[in-house]
């Protein structure tokens, strides 16, 4: 294969995935901010945190989460979306989902016995967790930008055409 063709198949993957993420936060966020159940959920999540005025909080995460969303998905302020959304991310990590992985391995046995959890054995709980994947797929969006089809990309061959310095502005 040659290198142009894998560049533009790794382009077209790249593209793919940005607007899946995108398409996945902005769902998830407007769910969080619409419907009853979804409200529900993070508004019971937010308060058991002990996040103080939970429900501002629910709701302004659940916002967050769809704007930015939707600016990765339509490729606009691509890098500054994903940031935004490593932090939302991480927050979620350390706040919920850290706590979730066991300290001890239980065997279906009970003859073996419990087990105390070994450092190697954390990290595949670790890497099991889905907020460890949208970082590392964030962290990539974030350092290469829009890549190819976004509105950022859009703006910046425009702006070449015309003679215009627009890449330093829209590629945040």
């Amino acid at each position: 294969m040659e290198k142009s063709t894998f560049n533009k198949a790794g382009d077209v993957f790249y593209v793919i995935c940005r607007i899946s993420i995108g398409l996945f936060f902005f769902i998830t966020g407007f769910n969080k901010l619409f419907h009853p159940v979804f409200q529900g959920y993070m508004l019971k999540t937010i308060s058991s945190l002990g996040f103080s005025n939970p429900q501002f909080m629910a709701n302004f995460v659940a916002f967050n989460e769809a704007f930015w969303g939707l600016l990765l998905l339509l490729g606009l302020f691509t890098r500054f979306s994903s940031l935004s959304l490593i932090v939302i991310m991480l927050v979620a990590l350390v706040t919920k989902d850290l706590h979730s992985i066991p300290t001890e391995l239980v065997p279906i046995d009970p003859k073996v016995g419990i087990r105390p959890m070994d450092n190697f054995t954390w990290l595949t709980y670790f890497f099991f967790l889905p907020q460890v994947l949208f970082i590392m797929l964030l962290g990539m969006f974030s350092l290469y930008g829009y890549k190819a089809f976004g509105i950022d990309w859009f703006v910046r061959r425009k702006g070449k055409s015309s003679g215009q310095e627009t890449e330093r502005y829209f590629n945040l």
